[in-house]
Parts: structure tokens; sequence; C-alpha cells
């Protein structure tokens, strides 16, 4: 008799502990973490121009990353900057800082513009 109680007990404190393991449910987290998207920026523009120095201390104050890409010092950029805007059929005023961000190009947006643009 008392082996048949110690085996009874044995046998739901087994029952008990394997249910509890199966039972067990994966908390999904994934709702409360908001996924850091990241985006490929480049900023065309001149170390003299003072739009650009004041929209890149912006874009540093939030720590975005980019590429600067000074026009004025290297031919190189400035071709690469008039191809992108002959691609992208603008017809209008450029001027400076201009913005490359994942392909689409931006001339002169406000700093809240941008905030828009890249999710933040």
């Amino acid at each position: 008799m008392k082996h048949i109680l110690k085996l009874s007990l044995f046998i739901l404190f087994l029952a008990v502990v394997f249910r509890c393991e199966t039972k067990k449910e994966s908390i999904d987290t994934s709702k409360n973490i908001k996924p850091k998207i990241e985006h490929s920026i480049t900023i065309f523009g001149s170390e003299n121009c003072d739009h650009c120095i004041a929209f890149r201390k912006s874009v540093d104050s939030v720590a975005v990353s980019y590429i600067f890409k000074d026009v004025e010092a290297n031919e190189q950029y400035y071709n690469e900057l008039l191809q992108k805007i002959q691609v992208a059929n603008y017809k209008g005023y450029v001027s400076f800082p201009v913005l490359d961000i994942d392909g689409k190009l931006y001339v002169k947006p406000e700093f809240g513009e941008f905030m828009k643009i890249i999710g933040k």
C-alpha cells in the first residue's frame, strides 16, 4: 500500500513537472522592440556652406550615420551629384545641401522633413 501511494505521488509529480514543461509559452517581445532602421544617407554640399554646416550639426546631434561629399573640393563628387540630379530628372534650382537617402534625392530639405523621411 505504501508503495502504491509513493508510486502515485511520484506519477503525480512527474505529471505536474512535464505538464508545466509543455505548457510554457514563449513570450513575444518583438512588439515592444522598435526595429532599428538603417538608411543609406549621403549629404552633398560644401564645407563652406552655412546651410550644410547647420544641417550636418543637426544630423550629428541625433547620431544618424551619413557620408558627406564636398562637391567644391572634389570634382568626382561634383560629377556624381550632377549625374544623380540628371537621373532624378530634377528640374528646379539646386541648393545645398542635397541629400541622397536610399537612392532618392532631396534638395535642401528642412531638418524636420529629414527626420520624417528616415522615420525618427
